[in-house]
């Protein structure tokens, strides 16, 4: 059997702060009960780079975590990301060097992607 395990999602903005005060102290009690904390990056800059598949697409990974008898996940509330954050993000990872595509202002999607 497999040691108990904790994934904690790292995230960005304001609960990201929350994080890095709250996440040593979490490891500390866990430890004593022999307990691990994992993190898992569902950042909008991940999330961004997962969907061209620069990154694992760890909130997917997640997602599929919760199916499971043990899965044990703490999820700080993340951000629902504006269309100007969600450009300022593509334009930062563009300048280090990423190459993904910009976001389209007037997407022009076909029905067959919609179920």
């Amino acid at each position: 059997m497999s040691l108990p395990k904790i994934i904690w999602s790292k995230i960005d903005e304001a609960p990201a702060l929350a994080t890095y005060s709250l996440l040593p102290i979490v490891n500390a009690f866990t430890q004593a009960a022999g307990v691990s904390v994992v993190t898992s990056d569902i950042s909008l800059a991940t999330r961004v780079l997962a969907s061209q598949g620069l990154a694992n697409d760890n909130l997917a990974e997640l997602g599929n975590v919760v199916h499971e008898a043990d899965g044990n996940i703490i999820k700080l509330p993340n951000i629902s990301a504006s269309v100007g954050q969600l450009k300022e993000c593509i334009a930062e990872l563009q300048g280090q060097g990423f190459d993904i595509p910009n976001y389209p202002e007037n997407p022009q999607m076909k029905r067959k992607h919609f179920k």
